[in-house]
């Protein structure tokens, strides 16, 4: 494994490029929050219970892809100009800063959260509705500041700063049981307790990097860490030192294991209002994913602004004029080339290992639903969720209109508006006795490209599985 950011680039571009290509949280899709028959409410709010039980189709049970962003794939990779169908990235010469540039934001974030159902099962027992769920969880985020690119496209005489760079992924399995109960006719409870068990992970942050321009090199105070949990260890550079340390250059030998433990809770109520305020307003909140996984054993690296070291500046990456007999650099010689010189471009000192604890994503829901007066099979809910993870903390409202005209379907369609943009949602539900289907996105897939790279942001999402409800 080369060097540690440009990996964690890689795989949140090449994660992002085989959702959209194949057109397809580890919570439930919140356009069917209000849905009655939506097997997986529950995971928003442990409080909502379906209309059926459910044994999941293993592995098929559940899969759930989302990105979501302030800016797109579209932003870093552009068309050749001598190949339509090939891409090159940002960094290409005929790519002019300010068309890049102008179109970056102050903090750039990228995140994407995957979700995989092993095992679900929910039934009615102790006196209410249990559930237990054993998922794979991935979540992985970038937040790359606006003078990171500048001094990347620019590399002028001048000085350069920036802060708040931050890269991470956190996998892990979730092993969940949870219960709820209607305390009486207005009042249901429900909880859920989680046990986490560790994958792999990784987070590289620099809160400071300061370039000063010395003739035709740059030198580099930063302030950094790396923080990597996934079984194996840091290799080291033979040539390149900071203040006569020996730097990492890289990371391997992963190995698949636990590398961490920990444990959260869900908490969720929902109150009926029919009988003390309005006929079929229903009132709900719930605080999900509250908790921890220690991370032991993680390699740490890191710098300090005290221990300066010298960047020569990133090659050419362009592709060759196929005018002058040359063939086009593709896009994967490019990363290549932007890997190498990232290498030099972040310098870590081994600091040995330690255990780090980090938090999962806690997430506050609130919500209200009322259901039609002349049609009480059509309901319009309002949703709102703030997510508490640091860097990648953001907020979301959702309007939701539910219509579940029998026994065995369940559509809806939903409007959101989040920190990162707006987007329209859509789920349909089938749930006969033995069979259930279920399809959705809270957020449709915006503008692509011919490559069917997304252009303005990376908001989008979809959700399917099979279950055998009862």
């Amino acid at each position: 494994m080369k060097n540690i950011a440009l990996n964690m680039f890689r795989v949140l571009f090449v994660a992002a490029l085989v959702l959209f290509a194949a057109d397809i949280q580890a919570q439930a899709l919140r356009t069917g929050y209000f849905m009655d028959g939506n097997i997986y409410r529950y995971r928003l709010n442990p409080a909502l219970q379906s209309t059926r039980n459910h044994v999941a189709v293993p592995v098929l049970g559940g899969v759930q892809v989302s990105a979501m962003g302030n800016v797109g794939v579209g932003n870093f990779l552009y068309d050749s100009p001598y190949n339509g169908d090939e891409l090159v990235t940002f960094m290409h010469n005929s790519v002019s800063a300010d068309e890049f540039l102008g179109d970056l934001e102050d903090e750039n974030i990228m995140r994407m959260d995957l979700d995989f159902t092993l095992l679900s099962v929910a039934f009615n027992a102790f006196g209410g509705v249990n559930t237990i769920d054993l998922t794979v969880r991935s979540n992985t985020g970038m937040n790359l500041p606006y003078g990171m690119f500048e001094f990347m496209k620019k590399m002028g005489n001048d000085d350069y700063s920036f802060s708040d760079m931050k890269m991470q992924t956190r996998n892990f399995a979730d092993l969940s049981l949870g219960h709820s109960r209607k305390i009486n006719d207005a009042l249901t409870v429900g909880g859920r307790v989680k046990f986490l068990f560790g994958l792999g992970y990784a987070d590289m942050t620099f809160d400071q990097m300061d370039i000063h321009t010395s003739g035709t090199r740059w030198e580099i105070a930063a302030k950094g860490e790396a923080n990597i949990a996934l079984g194996g260890a840091f290799k080291y550079s033979d040539e390149k030192t900071v203040s006569g340390k020996t730097v990492v250059d890289g990371y391997e030998d992963i190995s698949v294991g636990m590398q961490g433990f920990g444990m959260g809770i869900d908490l969720g109520a929902t109150y009926d209002l029919s009988e003390v305020l309005v006929d079929g307003l229903t009132v709900s909140a719930s605080i999900t994913d509250l908790g921890f996984i220690s991370w032991s054993g993680a390699a740490n690296a890191a710098i300090a602004p005290e221990d300066k070291y010298v960047f020569d500046g990133f090659e050419n990456m362009g592709i060759h004029s196929p005018e002058n007999g040359a063939q086009s650099t593709t896009l994967d010689d490019q990363w290549s080339s932007m890997r190498d010189d990232l290498e030099d471009f972040f310098a870590l000192e081994d600091k040995g290992e330690s255990s780090v604890t980090t938090g999962i994503g806690a997430k506050f829901n609130i919500g209200a639903e009322y259901k039609m007066p002349f049609y009480n099979k059509l309901s319009a809910g309002f949703l709102y969720t703030h997510c508490f993870d640091d860097v990648f903390s953001y907020n979301q409202a959702s309007l939701v209109l539910s219509l579940s005209p029998n026994k065995v379907l369940d559509f809806a369609v939903s409007g959101t508006v989040t920190d990162y943009g707006t987007g329209f949602g859509a789920m349909a539900n089938i749930h006969c006795p033995g069979f259930g289907f279920f399809i959705g996105t809270d957020c449709f897939l915006s503008k692509v490209n011919k490559q069917f790279v997304p252009i303005e942001d990376m908001n989008a999402s979809v959700s399917f599985g099979i279950n055998v409800p009862f």
